[in-house]
């Protein structure tokens, strides 16, 4: 499958190159997606003992795994810990909300302990107030997070003018556990330390089928078959298109672009987030960006409306954009364009479906993909592994496909039109106390 070259992938210094599955094998647990999320899995599953095969249709990264933005981030989209204590109960939804909280220690934790060489920087993670008007709302979203351990602090609008480099921002939640990545790097770094850890790693293999054989799994490939125990089926936005399988039904198909401008000068680095932090603020049309390790800013953005002609249209649009949030970069514009699938579920939640007993498909996405995946994957490797629900922080349910999914497939690029109305009105609305 030809993809668009991204950034990651110009700048990659972590390789992979595994063999395509030509015979059977028996394992404990087959996952199904060499992505973050079934990497992370396969590492604490082969560290815990088990025998593990993981089996990648295209290549290691090749989805939105190795194609995202790289940030990063502690917390949730749109969302807090109080909606997570409603959708999963006290116990549950507090497991939850600490796992988001650590999520991005656990993936510098990961990096340093494996000599992954991605460019990584913890150096924190901003979310900005694009109104004046919304401060009063980080300063909710604050309080809720703090209740259960979150480091992160409120900044002045005249600190986040100067730690963002730009006038465009009244306030800002500060959060030194964040940063960003190259994510391509990365998830090609877990593949190598799952593979020391003695995973079989399979790419160009797509399963075509599982068939229910007893008590186990076999997994039928093109050139060969896995039989297993349990199955991880850790493809997320790509659905394989099993029966079964809840990753197309079940969630809200996002193609978002991703943008990398020429090599900023000496000048614009020391003054666009001077400190190293990634970003993402408060807009319904989200802006967000980080400076990688050699000096582009990467940024992204949905199409609003339509697909069609979008990698043509759109980059000058968000190319205006950032102009107009970094004065410094105008005229603004890219030299790499990329695109990636992400997926979002209905009330922007992770959700570990179970098809049939032993056959675990959770969806992670919702534009947290890097340390979220990483932590939730980590934590369904192990409870595969050994079989102890302690360590699982959300409930199995039956996958759930969404009603008149045809038409909820399109509402985010329908309304997305009026968030970016929303955005406008709230910058002209007066803070109220």
């Amino acid at each position: 499958m030809v993809q668009d070259p991204s950034v990651w992938a110009a700048s990659a210094r972590e390789e992979a190159d595994y063999p395509a599955l030509e015979h059977d094998l028996d394992v404990d647990i087959a996952v199904i997606g060499g992505g973050i999320h079934g990497l992370a899995a396969a590492l604490a599953a082969a560290q815990a003992g088990r025998t593990v095969a993981v089996l990648e249709a295209v290549a290691v990264g090749h989805g939105a795994s190795g194609r995202n933005g790289g940030l990063v981030v502690p917390s949730l989209p749109r969302i807090g810990p109080d909606d997570v204590l409603r959708a999963f109960g006290a116990e549950r939804g507090e497991s939850f909300i600490r796992l988001v909280l650590g999520a991005p220690g656990e993936v510098f934790a990961l990096i340093r302990r494996f000599g992954i060489d991605c460019g990584a920087r913890q150096s924190g993670w901003l979310n900005p107030a694009h109104a004046p008007a919304l401060v009063a709302t980080l300063e909710r979203r604050l309080d809720a997070w703090q209740r259960f351990g979150s480091t992160a602090t409120l900044l002045s609008a005249e600190e986040t003018r100067r730690r963002v480099g730009s006038p465009h921002f009244h306030g800002a939640l500060a959060d030194p556990s964040g940063g960003h990545l190259n994510p391509l790097s990365y998830t090609r770094g877990l593949a190598r330390a799952a593979a020391g850890a003695g995973a079989r790693i399979h790419e160009r293999t797509s399963v075509r089928r599982l068939e229910r054989h007893g008590e186990r799994w076999r997994l039928i490939t093109q050139t060969g078959s896995v039989t297993a125990a349990r199955v991880l089926q850790a493809t997320n936005a790509q659905s394989p298109g099993l029966t079964g399988d809840a990753g197309a039904a079940g969630t809200v198909p996002l193609v978002v672009y991703e943008l990398a401008t020429p090599f900023l000068s000496e000048e614009q680095r020391a003054s666009i987030l001077p400190g190293g932090e990634s970003m993402s603020d408060t807009r319904h049309n989200l802006f967000a960006c980080c400076i990688d390790e050699s000096g582009r800013l990467v940024t992204g953005g949905m199409a609003p409306l339509t697909q069609v002609g979008a990698r043509r249209w759109l980059p000058p649009l968000l190319a205006r954009r950032l102009g107009q949030v970094f004065p410094q970069l105008a005229p603004a514009r890219f030299d790499i364009v990329w695109s990636a699938r992400a997926s979002l579920t209905p009330d922007f939640l992770p959700r570990v479906f179970e098809p049939a007993p032993g056959w675990i498909a959770p969806i992670t996405c919702n534009g947290r993909g890097v340390a979220l995946s990483t932590a939730l994957g980590s934590r369904l490797g192990r409870w595969l592994a050994t079989g102890d629900t302690s360590d699982l922080p959300l409930p199995r349910s039956a996958p759930r496909a969404i009603p008149l999914h045809w038409i909820a497939a399109r509402i985010p690029q329908w309304l997305l039109p009026l968030g970016m109305l929303a955005d406008s009105r709230a910058r002209r609305r007066v803070p109220t106390r």
